[in-house]
């Protein structure tokens, strides 16, 4: 899931729903450098990562059983987009920037307060942005015959503490998603820059 070019369709989760609209794009050299790539004077202690990036990966079962007996209009609710062509519910098309306070019925607004678009929205995280390269995955089955199935998610940031973590904690508070999501697995990673000729990977730390 997530494309990493404007040239690429935006590929589904298990859910059916396009997944990584925000990414950030190889056409975005300068947001690869304010939010993936760490940089030279981000921790003098750790200068040999400069150039790299931090590494978060989640194993995320979902519910998927549980989920496909939810109406359409519940599941688009939940996500805050639609489930055809990934638009954001208040209107345009799948790139369109979500308007969160454009209203809707019952006294409050188009897009719920814990829809999953609007909780993890990089203006309700000081602009935080990350790249992600998730994988869907299908692991037979669990104990009670359902699908042991979900999504890998991997994403590269330049600093998790403003870049990912904020965004999982928001998750776990408030996101109507989490009912259909269990997390097994968690991993953070340094991976250090890339090599020249001559070079081996992690010289500037092994060295």
């Amino acid at each position: 899931t997530s494309t990493t070019s404007t040239s690429q369709d935006t590929p589904r989760n298990l859910f059916g729903f396009k997944d990584g609209t925000a990414n950030v794009k190889a056409e975005e050299p300068e947001a690869l450098a304010e939010h993936v790539w760490v940089g030279p004077d981000d921790d003098p202690a750790a200068g040999w990562l400069a150039g790299g990036s931090y590494l978060a990966a989640r194993r995320i079962n979902m519910t998927i059983e549980v989920w496909d007996r939810q109406p359409l209009g519940d599941q688009e609710a939940f996500i805050g987009r639609t489930k055809g062509t990934g638009a954001p519910l208040s209107g345009g098309s799948e790139h369109t920037e979500p308007d969160f306070e454009m209203p809707g019925s019952n006294d409050t607004t188009v897009i719920a307060p814990d829809a999953h678009v609007r909780v993890v929205h990089p203006d309700m995280h000081s602009g935080a942005r990350m790249l992600r390269r998730g994988y869907n995955f299908v692991d037979g089955s669990n104990d009670l015959g359902g699908l042991d199935a979900g999504l890998f998610f991997i994403a590269f940031v330049r600093d998790p503490r403003t870049g990912f973590i904020p965004v999982q904690n928001a998750m776990a508070k408030q996101d109507s998603l989490m009912e259909y999501l269990r997390f097994t697995g968690s991993a953070l990673f340094a991976v250090p820059p890339g090599v020249g000729e001559g070079e081996y990977v992690g010289q500037r730390l092994l060295g």
